[in-house]
């Protein structure tokens, strides 16, 4: 059972990071808890997510990203899962473009048989 629920853990997060590369909001929005928060690779304070500045980031074209998962892996504690792995690929946001290697730990929350992102924070890798 807990490998299962650990496998659509994994499941969702390449659907929702397919769903964030295709521009389709709509598609990636179902996967992100309403409260969920981030601590970017900026280095910055936590932030609390804002659907609305990322669906008008889409359609303007300021936020875009092509990246797939590696090393991706899940462990779920009943209700509660953390993932963990590195985004590889490129991140457009305004006018910033990198291309590398992310490192992202996510703790995810099962809200009405559904897996939702909770919580992520994400960092640079430096080698």
């Amino acid at each position: 059972m807990a490998h299962d629920e650990a496998a659509a853990v994994i499941a969702a997060a390449k659907i929702a990071t397919a769903a964030y590369c295709a521009g389709d909001i709509d598609a990636f929005l179902p996967y992100i808890h309403p409260q969920r928060t981030t601590f970017g690779p900026d280095g910055s304070r936590l932030t609390a997510f804002d659907a609305e500045a990322l669906r008008a980031g889409m359609a303007a074209g300021r936020v875009q990203a092509q990246v797939e998962w590696r090393d991706l892996q899940a462990t779920v504690h009943g209700d509660v899962a953390v993932s963990t792995g590195y985004l590889v690929g490129t991140w457009t946001i305004g006018d910033s473009v990198q291309e590398g290697t992310w490192r992202e730990t996510i703790v995810w929350l099962k809200q009405d048989q559904r897996w939702q992102v909770s919580h992520l924070h994400v960092s640079a890798c430096l080698t």
